[in-house]
């Protein structure tokens, strides 16, 4: 799914008056997730810009890309304190996280660098 298509999507089931930039804030918060849950060094991860990143690929592949539309909701839904929404919204996130975090697992998708030699363990 494109930055594009995430917005837009959650833009037709939920009308709302947050900016494009806005909702691709919303959309870094979970890319930062998914990307800490891969093992994607702080300083490698990436973050969109609406006006430069509209059209790229979002880093879940479908059918787990879903999660970006129920955290998009979820965050709105919070910031217009329709908090029952917002809980809905939030679950169905948790839950889609959780089947994208078992994928993910399957699929050897998680990067993991152990180091060679620990300094200072105590």
């Amino acid at each position: 799914m494109r930055l594009s298509e995430a917005i837009e999507q959650v833009k037709k089931e939920k009308p709302h008056s947050f900016s494009m930039d806005h909702c691709t804030l919303f959309v870094n918060e979970a890319e930062a997730a998914v990307q800490e849950f891969l093992g994607v060094p702080a300083a490698e991860r990436k973050r969109y810009d609406w006006n430069e990143d509209g059209n790229k690929e979002l880093i879940a592949p479908p059918p787990y890309d879903v999660m970006y539309i129920s955290y998009l909701k979820a965050k709105i839904d919070y910031a217009m304190e329709e908090y029952e929404s917002y809980a809905t919204n939030q679950a169905q996130f948790e839950a889609d996280l959780a089947e994208w975090k078992a994928w993910a697992i399957r699929e050897g998708k998680i990067h993991t660098k152990f180091p060679t030699k620990i300094k200072n363990w105590w």
